[in-house]
């Protein structure tokens, strides 16, 4: 993918042709940029954003300010990035930290301005959500099993990461499968970066290919990433949602998508019991390993 026409908008927000932005940053550097590795990843980061691989553009982002902190595109691209993938909490940290180093970016302030405007309107619909997800939320709630390993009988499962951001996630999921008891498949969407020491038992979903989760037992990791794509194909009779985040403006569109409108009734896992009390609905709470399987499982 190449970067952006030197007439079209800048992808920063700016406003500002690309020439007349990023452009003239890469076009300053003149011959050294073609042999400088700071400038090609900064350019490859680039492409793979607008193309949409946004976790392939944060790590290369990321390699960037890990050997040049204060690299001025690199921190606030970075920022864009998380905003374009609705993380506005960490988009808002890396937009200021880009300020810090470039106080007077037009780019960045009205990029930083776009955040703070997403974040008011997400606390918002927090809220609105939040009051009326109990509604209608329980006929799409499965009854909390006194042990869910006796419904999940066979031991194996497929795992779905719905999670958009699973850096520092992957240790919960092995976590999960070892407190549910089971052999689990983990299926990821394309453009999800596996962990460096992945799982023998991991594929990606294909649609196209039929490449599927076949298992009567669905678990989804997160609520980030909807299944619509692929989920009427789906036969599990036994669907739960790991809720490793009090956000219910997510679960407000997940929770009766995952259920089928009730049809087939959704167990919720919380990772916490302060999560599972903010979202008020029942499930189980899964606790620390160290605890034995079946004391773990609460109502």
């Amino acid at each position: 993918m190449s970067v952006p026409g030197r007439n079209a908008p800048c992808p920063c927000g700016s406003g500002k042709r690309y020439k007349e932005c990023h452009g003239a940053l890469a076009a300053s550097a003149g011959a050294r940029a073609v042999a400088d590795p700071e400038r090609t990843r900064l350019d490859a980061a680039l492409a793979a954003q607008q193309a949409g691989r946004y976790t392939e553009a944060i790590a290369l982002y990321e390699a960037v300010i890990a050997d040049h902190p204060h690299t001025f595109d690199a921190v606030h691209m970075l920022g864009v990035v998380h905003f374009q993938r609705g993380e506005f909490v960490r988009a808002r940290e890396l937009l200021t930290r880009a300020l810090e180093i470039m106080p007077r970016d037009a780019g960045a302030r009205h990029n930083l301005q776009l955040v703070d405007s997403a974040l008011e309107r997400r606390a918002i619909a927090r809220t609105i959500c939040a009051e009326i997800l109990p509604r209608f939320a329980r006929r799409c709630i499965a009854a909390p099993l006194p042990a869910i390993r006796s419904r999940w009988h066979d031991g194996t499962a497929d795992v779905i990461i719905a999670k958009a951001d699973m850096r520092d996630a992957w240790d919960e999921v092995t976590a999960l499968t070892r407190w549910l008891g089971i052999r689990a498949t983990v299926w990821l969407y394309p453009g999800t970066v596996a962990p460096t020491l992945a799982p023998s038992a991991l594929r990606t979903i294909d649609p196209e290919r039929g490449d599927l989760p076949q298992h009567d037992v669905t678990i989804f990791f997160g609520a980030d990433i909807s299944p619509a794509t692929w989920y009427p194909r789906s036969h599990a009779t036994d669907i739960a949602l790991f809720c490793d985040a009090d956000d219910p403006s997510l679960l407000v569109d997940r929770i009766p998508e995952l259920a089928r409108e009730g049809r087939t009734p959704l167990h919720l896992l919380f990772k916490s019991t302060a999560i599972a009390r903010r979202i008020g609905l029942p499930g189980c709470v899964v606790e620390s390993t160290a605890t034995p399987p079946r004391a773990r499982i609460r109502q």
